[in-house]
Parts: C-alpha cells; structure tokens; sequence
C-alpha cells in the first residue's frame, strides 16, 4: 500500500479520538475562558486584574493539596482495573473532606498576610472557597471519566465551570455603573457561585453515568494518600513556578505590572489547551505502558512516538504568539500595552514546557512519583529563588526568566532521573484495600 492509499484508509484511533474530544471540550472551555478573561480585564481594569489575579494564583496554589493526590490514585488505578472504582471514588470524597477546612484556613491566614492590604477580603473568601473546596470535586470528577477511558464525558466536565462562569460574567458590565471598588467583590461572587454550580452538576453526572452511591469511604484512605501525597505536591509545586511570579509581582513591584503580565501569561495558557487535551488524553495509556513492563523503556518509546504531532503544534504556537502580540491593547484596551512586549518573551514558553511534560509522564506513568515531586520541588524553589533576585532588578522581565530558567533545569533533571533509573521505585499498583 503506497503511502496515499495509506493516508485514505487511516481511521482514527482510541487515543486519537480522545485527543479530539478533549481539544473540542477544552477549544469550547478556552472560548469562554477568553470571553471572560476579555470582559473580566475590560471591566475590572488592570490594577483590579492584578489583584484578582494574584488571589487566585494563591488559591489555586493551596487548592493543589486538596485530597492530597488520592485522585490521581484513583483515575491510575481505574485506568488498570476499572473494578473497585466504587471504592476509589470513595476514598476520594473522603480526602476532600479531610483536607480542604485546614487548606482554607492557611489560605486565609497566608492571603491576609502576603497580599497587600488594598485587597478586599470578600474577593479573598470567595476565590478561596471556589479553588479549594469546590473546584477541586470538578477536577476529581474530570479524572474518574479519563481513568475510564470516556474522554468525551471527561471533556463534558472539563466545559462545566466555564458556562456558569460566562454567564457570571455577562452581567458584569453592568458593574461599571457601580463605584470602582465594587467590582471585583462582585465578580469573586460571581465566581464563587459558578464554582458550585459546577461542582453540583459533575456530582450530579458521575452519578447518572456510574451509578455511584457518593458513599465516604475512609477505610484504606491512609494507603491512598501515602501513594497519592506526592503527586499532591508536585502539583502544588507546579503551580508555585507557574503563579508565584503573579504574586511576587504584585508585591514587589504594583497590581499593574501583576495585571500586565497576568494577562499575557493568561493568552499563553489559553494557547497550550491542545497540548492539555493531548496529555490529558494519554494519560491512562502512559499508566498502563508504565504498569505491563518491569522497566520504564517502554513508557519512554511511547512517549517518543507521540511526540512529533504536539511538538509541530507548540513551535507554531509560539511563532503565532509573537507575531500576534501587537493586537493584545486592540483588545484589552490601552491600559495592556505593556502585555505586547511580554507576551513575546512568554511565546516559546509552550515549546519548553512540551519536553518537561513528556518526561514527566515517563516517569509517573512508572510509579515514580516520589521522583517527579522531588524534581518538581526542586523547580519550584529554584523558580522562587530566581524570582526573588530577578524581580527587583528587571521586574516582569526577570518573573519571564525565572520561568524559562526553572523549566530548563527541570528538563534536564527529569532526563538524568529516567537516564539513571530506569526501573520504577516501588509505587502502589493497585488500589488499597486494607484497613488503616
């Protein structure tokens, strides 16, 4: 068969047509992600923003220890034997429920300490509540349908905050009929009450799908969260390298800048969605081709071939990105002139950020988290470090530098720890059952 006759007969596989639902799930989510991110910026303005966007980077920081990674457990355990799922979803209810009250409560502590004082502490409550209690169900939610493989009820949900959160946002406009410091109190209120619709509506779907009886189950939490603990906190770390600079920014230089840069970085992450899609989608398989091979040779040959197709995708991205990032005041307003020059050097993030992907997923699919959190640690601290010494000197430029700079060395750490140990490190397999 010549390679036309080839080209003809191709159909779509599985992993394919996950791909495919989760990039029109995530391609919509982005749509309305856009719409409000373009209405919120417009309304609030870009001292505003950048408190918003600084309390959220906070909340969703603290929001990556809810459940301490016990849904990772589970939608790794599903995609291995989708049996005693029940039983998973259980002890995830259950991690939840143990961890989200404390996680508030330093949120609080932490928000009312490290933001400055000119920040309302209705808009810190609400974005709280919303990133650490509510939002993190809808996640778990999300991961249950891609344990099992439906990609297309995994993108259902993906979609489910944005709608309530679009529609939040169609009556903002008419905030601006209110005084200025009224708005963002009405927006965080706003996002609070589409996080729990959210939340209602996936709760809602799991049952209508699984039958699940929504029963909390302790018994075998602690097995769970001792495997899950580190993708907890890897996660977290992530979110640390990828938010802090929001922070630092808004601390150490203004809510403008903050603003500026948020909203660059925003038009970046709103670009990655394929890539989420893709990675989203081929979860399961990087599990199962870490769990049927005693070393992770097989995990990284199929890492290999995927790589081609994204890889294109994140290069032409990036050339987009910079070619385009003169029309970000066209649409933002004014105020975001200063977004243009970083939305230039934020472009090629995406090309980076591909390769620490794939090396990540090699060496989780492998059940060597304890590796991957190290190492995302380390990014992490490394991140904070370069952002502290940077910001002062070159402000959003060195935020942009600590970036690129932890992402590099987290590349190269991540290949020397698959290089090194090929064999996995003795993660759990299956999914506890034994009493604690």
């Amino acid at each position: 068969m010549n390679p036309l006759q080839r080209l003809f007969a191709w159909r779509p596989g599985k992993l394919a047509k996950g791909t495919l639902a989760m990039t029109a799930g995530l391609g919509l989510r982005t749509l309305g992600q856009a719409a409000v991110f373009l209405i919120v910026a417009r309304v609030l303005g870009v001292e505003a923003y950048g408190a918003y966007s600084a309390v959220l980077a906070l909340a969703m920081t603290l929001g990556g220890f809810t459940g301490l990674g016990v849904s990772v457990i589970m939608l790794r355990d599903t995609a291995r034997d989708a049996e005693p799922f029940a039983e998973s979803w259980g002890r995830t209810l259950a991690a939840l429920l143990l961890t989200a009250p404390p996680l508030l409560a330093a949120f609080l502590i932490l928000a009312w300490t490290i933001l400055p004082a000119s920040v309302d502490g209705v808009v810190i409550v609400n974005l709280g509540v919303a990133e650490i209690a509510l939002t993190p169900l809808t996640l778990s939610a999300m991961q249950a349908y891609q344990g099992h493989e439906r990609i297309g009820r995994a993108a259902r949900v993906v979609l489910a905050p944005v709608l309530p959160r679009l529609a939040a946002a169609m009556f903002l406009p008419l905030a601006l009929l209110l005084p200025v410091a009224t708005r963002l109190p009405l927006w965080s209120a706003g996002y609070l009450a589409a996080a729990a619709a959210s939340a209602v509506y996936t709760l809602w779907l799991l049952r209508r799908d699984f039958g699940l009886p929504f029963e909390i189950r302790w018994r075998g939490l602690g097995s769970a969260l001792r495997a899950g603990w580190p993708f907890s906190v890897g996660g977290a770390a992530h979110k640390v390298y990828v938010d802090i600079d929001k922070l630092m920014l808004a601390r150490m230089v203004s809510l403008e800048t903050a603003g500026a840069y948020s909203a660059a970085y925003r038009v970046v992450d709103m670009a990655g969605v394929p890539l989420t899609a893709f990675f989203t989608a081929a979860a399961p398989r990087f599990f199962r081709a870490g769990q049927n091979h005693e070393s992770g040779n097989h995990a990284a040959t199929f890492a290999w071939k995927l790589l081609p197709l994204p890889a294109v995708y994140a290069v032409a991205c990036a050339v987009l990105m910079y070619g385009l990032a003169g029309m970000l005041p066209t649409v933002l307003g004014q105020p975001f002139v200063s977004s243009t020059d970083v939305l230039k050097w934020l472009a090629w993030l995406p090309v980076v950020m591909l390769g620490r992907y794939f090396l990540q997923f090699i060496l989780i699919g492998t059940d060597r988290q304890h590796a991957f959190m190290a190492i995302l640690l380390i990014g992490a601290a490394l991140n904070l470090g370069l952002n502290i010494w940077l910001i002062p000197w070159l402000e959003w430029r060195g935020a942009v530098l600590a970036t690129y700079g932890a992402e590099v060395a987290m590349i190269l750490m991540l290949g020397v720890a698959i290089a090194a140990n090929p064999r996995p490190d003795g993660g759990c397999a299956s999914t506890p059952r034994a009493a604690d």
